[in-house]
């Protein structure tokens, strides 16, 4: 503390001296105090405030099924019975023949190339042609599909169960918030329904039968629920163009480290009936799938700003 007794008259009092450093050192005290009251009142809201979610926005093109694989996204059946792979021939087998296959997966994979009438001149598939991918810049397959392969479609002639089909593509986890927009484009070649859900959760768990959905317990699009067609409701039906469908996240509190999935889903449908005359003949089972077929591209995931 300064030394203020210059101020006084020499010959001054001593007990005003002593008055005089006493109230200089109260004043002091006084402004300690002061300006911790002060530094208390200071706004340190800024504080509590969480950090900004990072960024999320992503694309997926599909251009390459086992690198989306390696990112995280992953298909996953739950339909009833499950399905299996069929391999549809280009021409009849000799051993002149390429033979080339094409193949419907049960379950969601790279879109297959059409088969090249010119090089295969004698195929047995009228009308079985894959659409070119709506972006991509390695090729016309660049996208990723599924179809009614993903269940077990099959019955000779007489009664049978109708199946259930339940094939999920979930994406790579990811910190979804109210707000956030996925935007993709789809197509159909014929009776599909499509829809869009999102988890809370970083989990795959997609429950075990075709109509439960485990974690994923927000469903932000339905597309088709009503199962129309488009040769007598075509306002209804899926497209069977690319045709661009968006969602918006909506249901949650807060952020959350979730996932967003899509489901093929058709519900109680009647069995693929082969012919018992000659079941052999799989032109019309293969034909009947590849009506099926549905096709997604160029997904896109647009955080919130």
């Amino acid at each position: 503390m300064p030394n203020f007794t210059a101020y006084v008259n020499s010959k001054g009092n001593p007990n005003q001296i002593f008055m005089i450093k006493n109230t200089l050192r109260k004043i002091c005290a006084y402004s300690v105090v002061a300006s911790l009251v002060f530094q208390s009142c200071k706004d340190d809201s800024q504080l509590t405030i969480p950090p900004p979610t990072p960024d999320q926005s992503f694309t997926e093109s599909f251009d390459n099924y086992d690198e989306a694989y390696a990112k995280g996204w992953r298909s996953i059946n739950t339909s009833l019975p499950v399905g299996r792979k069929w391999f549809d021939v280009a021409e009849t087998p000799d051993f002149g023949s390429v033979n080339y296959l094409v193949t419907y997966f049960p379950g969601w994979a790279q879109a297959q190339f059409t088969l090249d009438s010119l090089q295969f001149p004698n195929a047995p598939y009228p009308q079985r042609y894959w659409m070119p991918a709506f972006f991509s810049q390695r090729a016309i397959n660049g996208y990723v599909a599924t179809s009614i392969a993903c269940a077990d479609i099959i019955s000779f002639s007489g009664p049978s169960s109708p199946y259930d089909a339940s094939c999920w593509l979930t994406s790579p986890e990811l910190l979804i918030k109210n707000g956030d927009r996925i935007i993709f484009y789809a197509y159909s070649k014929g009776l599909s329904r499509l829809q869009l859900w999102i988890s809370k959760t970083n989990s795959l768990n997609v429950g075990t039968n075709p109509n439960s959905t485990g974690d994923f317990d927000i469903k932000l699009l339905d597309i088709n629920p009503s199962y129309a067609k488009y040769d007598n409701d075509p306002a209804n039906a899926f497209p069977t163009e690319w045709t661009r469908f968006e969602g918006e996240v909506k249901g949650l509190q807060g952020v959350v480290n979730g996932r967003f999935a899509f489901r093929y889903f058709l519900q109680h449908q009647d069995p693929v009936v082969r012919s018992a005359i000659d079941p052999t003949d799989l032109d019309t089972l293969y034909t009947q799938i590849h009506k099926s077929i549905i096709g997604i591209d160029e997904v896109s995931y647009n955080s919130a700003k």
